[in-house]
């Protein structure tokens, strides 16, 4: 590999709506919005965490450090309510749906964030917060129900909109919360004064404003910076949060730090259902767990890869099902690949050593070129390909093991086979092996069946191929 002096990667910038050549040092700072609490998360949810769970391992693979950063939201007014229709309170709810995130979340090979604050336990840092933009001329109190509400004042920020690329027509448009104690319809909470479900649910903070809690935009500008500092190299989340949610905290991360907080603003696009976009609605949220019932969650992961992340992912069985086809050919080619380094180190076998084209570098190169994992998977398989090739044609030990170490490490960039097991040389078995092939040559298949079963007590699956025996352990790959 080269250095990371000699790595050029192109994304897409929302904010400046071009391609970029990041720039970036040894350490990588990174925050990726994540889940609201209330319910079991939906495939739409699945798409973004992949995604940035790739882009963090390839940043890595490239010998950057990550420090990665994704919030939970454990207070809102979704979370409210349901707290409030089954009698518990917002806390239950929320811890109910995180754990269940994570276990998603998990079964998709999504590695862990390295920080995942939850709103409750950084409400001073919140408040805190809140003052000072108060005290910088960007927000102001209004009276409330049980207390003192705090809107940030658009106008205060020129810059507002940019991000979204909206203009000032249709951003006073898309403002769906009319309230005449607004100075400008655009203006947003800060902090909200408590109402009677916010107590039922004991989603209630002490402020300076009265009890409340904080709106939801200011809870990613206070956790974002308070691991990252300001300005931060990459923030990511899926289309649906550019407006009003980025956009929002990037005007309140300006207000804070007068310094623009994100060098790059990377947005995937949504999962379609049938064409259409998932709603409550139209009755079609795809759980993740729902489909994990019916798919592993590498094959959900090589779904959700199988598009560019800017562009629309259409949901269908049929999608899954070329997926899972997919998948399985990729891990058959790995599991051609060490069980005939497997049957080398047994039998000692000979070959020769054989050339084959810098796959790991056409991989880098793909993903480089604004994420493509479409391109990259195309990379894979080619590999794959050769790999079944020379399998079939024979080759030196250096040889099978120099590509199984490039195909194992480009496919865990992807969340692939990471937790594979090596098939073992069977030395011990050698000479039993050896007999039963004699046993088939000369038609004694009684006694080639009689050690084929023995070797299967042993958790050893034997395998005859134009090349000779091989074999899987049961429980080992």
């Amino acid at each position: 590999m080269s250095s990371i002096s000699d790595e050029t990667i192109r994304i897409y910038n929302t904010f400046t709506k071009k391609e970029e050549e990041l720039q970036l040092g040894k350490e990588v700072r990174m925050y990726v919005c994540g889940i609201t609490a209330y319910d079991y998360s939906h495939i739409g949810h699945a798409r973004s965490a992949v995604v940035f769970d790739t882009f963090r391992r390839f940043l890595e693979y490239t010998g950057r450090k990550v420090i990665y950063v994704q919030n939970f939201t454990d207070v809102d007014d979704k979370i409210i309510r349901r707290a409030v229709s089954e009698g518990r309170t917002q806390k239950e709810v929320a811890e109910e749906f995180i754990q269940k995130y994570l276990e998603d979340m998990e079964r998709l090979n999504v590695r862990r964030a390295d920080f995942h604050p939850k709103v409750t336990e950084n409400i001073e840092e919140i408040i805190q917060a809140v003052k000072k933009i108060i005290e910088k001329g960007y927000a102001y109190e209004v009276e409330g129900e049980n207390g003192r509400d705090v809107y940030f004042h658009v106008p205060s920020f020129p810059e507002y909109g940019r991000l979204s690329g909206m203009s000032i027509e249709e951003l006073d448009r898309h403002r769906i919360e009319p309230d005449p104690r607004k100075k400008d319809v655009k203006d947003f909470a800060l902090w909200k004064s408590a109402k009677d479900e916010d107590l039922k649910a004991e989603a209630v903070f002490d402020s300076p404003w009265g009890p409340g809690r904080p709106g939801w935009h200011i809870e990613c500008s206070v956790l974002a910076t308070k691991h990252l500092g300001a300005p931060f190299d990459i923030h990511g989340g899926g289309k649906d949060l550019i407006f009003p949610h980025h956009e929002n905290e990037r005007a309140q991360s300006y207000a804070l730090f007068e310094v623009e907080p994100v060098k790059y603003w990377m947005h995937n696009d949504f999962v379609t259902i049938k064409g259409e976009k998932m709603s409550k609605s139209l009755g079609n949220i795809v759980k993740i767990r729902d489909v994990l019932e019916k798919y592993d969650g590498e094959v959900i992961r090589y779904f959700l890869l199988s598009a560019h992340y800017r562009s629309p992912l259409d949901f269908r069985d049929d999608a899954l099902e070329r997926a899972k086809k997919s998948y399985e050919s990729l891990r058959n080619a790995l599991e051609n690949l060490d069980m005939e380094v497997a049957a080398i180190k047994t039998f000692g076998i000979e070959g020769e050593r054989r050339d084959f084209p810098d796959f790991e570098e056409k991989f880098r190169d793909a993903m480089r070129d604004d994420f493509n994992t479409p391109k990259a998977l195309a990379v894979i398989h080619e590999m794959a390909g050769r790999i079944n090739q020379i399998v079939s044609e024979g080759a030196s030990l250096e040889t099978f093991e120099m590509l199984f170490s490039i195909y194992r490490r480009i496919c865990s960039v992807m969340g692939f086979f990471e937790s594979y097991r090596r098939i073992p040389a069977l030395q011990e078995y050698r000479e039993l092996i050896e007999e039963r092939e004699m046993a088939r040559r000369e038609r004694d298949f009684d006694r080639a069946d009689e050690i084929r079963d023995r070797l299967r007590e042993e958790r050893i699956i034997l395998i005859d191929t134009p090349r000779g025996t091989r074999w899987k352990v049961i429980g080992g790959s």
